[in-house]
């Protein structure tokens, strides 16, 4: 069995903002990513899952037409109060503490990325469950949880790993067992 996890393409927000669970349109790139990322899919039936936020749903529906489920566990980090505000304007007292444990520390009126975390390995551990091949379109965020998780890297770690826009994973899995088999970085 195979999962593909995909990143959604460039999105068009300007830099230095906060965001996550906003819903923000993609970069007039789209196009050129999008088609990229279409010739790294395989010629075989796949069932598609994807963020509902329109980065996502956008290429999902670019690369399989409406043949997809759009699963709200799929979405980014839930930033809360810091959604679409400056990164720069958070406070340095705020954005430590946060920064300081990342992992475990929510964001006020968002999410932890343990949370994010969780929600995610529910999402992947369905998904093999169903023992398809699948595509799941969705964001940085969940890609770098899952892939800390089925390589067993400490969250706080997880960073290390570089997830572009546009970027493919390709998972293996056998007897349950979850191996990366390509990751295009």
């Amino acid at each position: 069995m195979e999962i593909y996890l995909i990143r959604h393409t460039t999105p068009a927000v300007e830099r230095g903002i906060c965001y996550g669970f906003a819903d923000i349109d993609v970069a007039p790139t789209f196009e050129t990513e999008a088609a990229r990322i279409k010739g790294l899919m395989p010629d075989m039936p796949l069932v598609v899952y994807s963020s509902p936020l329109q980065r996502c749903f956008k290429l999902a529906t670019y690369l399989f037409g409406d043949q997809f489920t759009t699963d709200d566990r799929l979405k980014e980090l839930n930033f809360g109060e810091w959604e679409m505000k400056r990164w720069d304007d958070l406070g340095p007292d705020a954005l430590q503490k946060w920064m300081d444990d990342f992992v475990y520390e929510r964001v006020p009126g968002g999410e932890s990325y343990v949370d994010l975390r969780d929600r995610a390995v529910a999402v992947l551990n369905e998904v093999i469950n169903k023992g398809e091949d699948a595509v799941i379109v969705t964001h940085s965020g969940i890609i770098r949880a899952l892939l800390a998780h089925i390589t067993e890297t400490p969250l706080e770690k997880s960073f290390e790993r570089r997830t572009e826009y546009g970027r493919v994973a390709r998972l293996k899995v056998e007897n349950k067992e979850v191996k990366i088999d390509f990751y295009n970085s």
